[in-house]
């Protein structure tokens, strides 16, 4: 068995000799390809390994072999920060004291990475963005609510506080 490092300097393995003699002869390994037996430490070129010198020899010149090429993982995919904003502010506001400052923000702030996503498909995000906005939202209906309770009731609230200051 072997292992052997491609065209993108990753490494790839293990494959056996045979495979080797099959991808010399399709031109996909040249005799430059760094290759490395199994158990040993040292990284050689194909060209210096005697087991494989016949299949070079057959196979086609040196111009005209395509070096081997290996998919690689794609590159994972980033969130997008505004998004992680939008929703951090979101989670902030929904204490009624910073709903007012903080819900608006946490809305717009959603709204630009829900925008920055749409034109980078590679960002990912936007479940946080969303949930910034809902939260952004809902911290702005409990100010609201927190504003006609306090108007509707004025008298009934300053009694409260006092009691509970009393206390």
């Amino acid at each position: 068995m072997y292992k052997i490092i491609g065209v993108d300097e990753k490494e790839y393995g293990p494959i056996s000799a045979e495979q080797l003699r099959r991808w010399i002869s399709e031109g996909r390994i040249n005799a430059n390809t760094k290759v490395q037996p199994e158990g040993a430490g040292v990284w050689k070129r194909v060209a210096e390994m005697p087991e494989f010198a016949a299949a070079l020899a057959s196979s086609a010149p040196m111009s005209h072999m395509a070096p081997i090429t290996m998919a690689s993982a794609p590159a994972p995919a980033k969130a997008n920060l505004v998004a992680v904003w939008a929703l951090i502010t979101g989670i902030i506001s929904l204490p009624p004291c910073c709903g007012w400052i903080l819900g608006p923000v946490s809305i717009v702030l959603g709204c630009i990475a829900l925008s920055q996503i749409k034109k980078n498909p590679q960002q990912t995000g936007s479940g946080f963005a969303i949930a910034g906005i809902v939260l952004g939202i809902l911290s702005l209906i409990l100010v609201v609510i927190c504003i006609v309770v306090f108007v509707s009731f004025p008298q009934q609230y300053w009694t409260n506080l006092q009691n509970s200051l009393q206390q």
